[in-house]
């Protein structure tokens, strides 16, 4: 979910994979509180005087929007839903990045030991694992 706010005559947009978040302390403060209001509209009303705190429950909010939709972006089935454990999400991540410069140098040696376009264009298709697509 997306959230705007005015702040001096600022329009500000925030949500969870928004990447810009050079946002002054007033800024935010004001993010904060619309997250709230939306989500926990009781709890905005009977602590809205108390900013420190619709500040932090704010960001908490806010912490589980981003956590979710980072899930959500994640292939992996199962490890694409809430409640699944940071570490495990990296691991699965790291394990399904190719690192280019390790990537460059397989290839590289791919191409250095095949002899035909054909053999070439076999060992890459294992080396990817396109078989079937």
């Amino acid at each position: 979910m997306n959230y705007k706010v005015t702040v001096d005559g600022k329009e500000i947009e925030y949500g969870a994979l928004v990447e810009k978040s050079r946002f002054s302390e007033k800024e935010w403060s004001a993010i904060y509180a619309e997250i709230v209001k939306q989500n926990q509209p009781e709890v905005f009303e009977s602590k809205k005087a108390d900013t420190d705190y619709i500040d932090v429950f704010g960001a908490l909010i806010a912490l589980e929007e981003r956590y979710k939709a980072l899930l959500e972006l994640l292939p992996q089935d199962q490890f694409s839903y809430v409640g699944t454990h940071p570490k495990w999400v990296a691991d699965a991540v790291a394990e399904n990045t190719l690192n280019k410069e390790d990537t460059m140098l397989d290839v590289s040696d791919l191409i250095g030991r095949c002899e035909t376009l054909e053999e070439l264009k076999n060992e890459l298709t294992d080396y990817f694992e396109l078989e079937g697509l």
